[in-house]
């Protein structure tokens, strides 16, 4: 008699193992994924954070070096405008062996926006040629000339003149002071002073300036 084993059962039963095996391999697979996934965005996000970190330090020391550049410029455009009016000053001695109170007192008008390239002088009527920034340059620098004056205590600013012909003088000595001198007491310099003409200009990479021509009187018995 032969004897029959139904093994049907445990092969089901190995399939169901198997499957199980399969759906854990592949859910765990996806775990590691998953972690792995997780890792590498956590480092390239600690990568792009440290990255813009170098980047906004390089932007503060490129900042901080153009303010310092900025500095430096304008430190060599002062010095180019001292040097300029230096220049024509000594070319003014050079020309005219004149008191150097005059030349003091044009120098001591000039604004710092303003810059003298000519000034001929015959008689005491002198021509002036020169640049400024603007036309209110060119006013401030008018209004300077006529307020320059002397008086028995040095060089000295008009400050407020009275109807009486006196007026408050702020002294260019030491201390600064403000005192008041009577219509004979002290002398302009310059007088007469006119505007024959102003036109647009170009300066020193492009900059855009006003040239101006000018007359006036010069009192060299000072």
């Amino acid at each position: 008699m032969m004897i029959r084993i139904n093994l049907l059962p445990v092969r089901q039963v190995q399939k169901r193992e198997q499957g199980r095996q399969f759906i854990a391999l592949i859910i765990g697979t996806l775990i590691i994924a998953i972690a792995g996934n997780a890792y590498w965005y956590v480092w390239l996000d600690g990568k792009r954070e440290a990255a813009q970190r170098r980047l906004d330090d390089t932007n503060a020391r490129i900042a901080q070096l153009e303010r310092v550049i900025g500095e430096v410029n304008n430190l060599q455009r002062r010095k180019k405008e001292v040097e300029e009016k230096l220049a024509v000053l000594d070319k003014l001695r050079k020309q005219r062996g004149g008191p150097v109170k005059v030349l003091d007192a044009l120098a001591t008008s000039i604004p710092k926006k303003v810059w003298i390239s000519n000034f001929d002088e015959r008689g005491g009527a002198a021509v002036m040629t020169g640049n400024a920034e603007s036309f209110d340059d060119v006013s401030e620098f008018m209004r300077s000339l006529n307020a320059i004056v002397w008086t028995p205590k040095g060089m000295g600013r008009i400050i407020e003149r009275k109807r009486d012909g006196s007026a408050q003088v702020e002294l260019l000595g030491g201390d600064a002071a403000i005192e008041q001198f009577g219509a004979t007491e002290f002398a302009n310099f310059f007088s007469n002073i006119e505007l024959q003409g102003t036109e647009a200009a170009m300066g020193p990479k492009g900059v855009k300036l006003v040239r101006f021509d000018m007359t006036l009187l010069v009192n060299f018995a000072i």
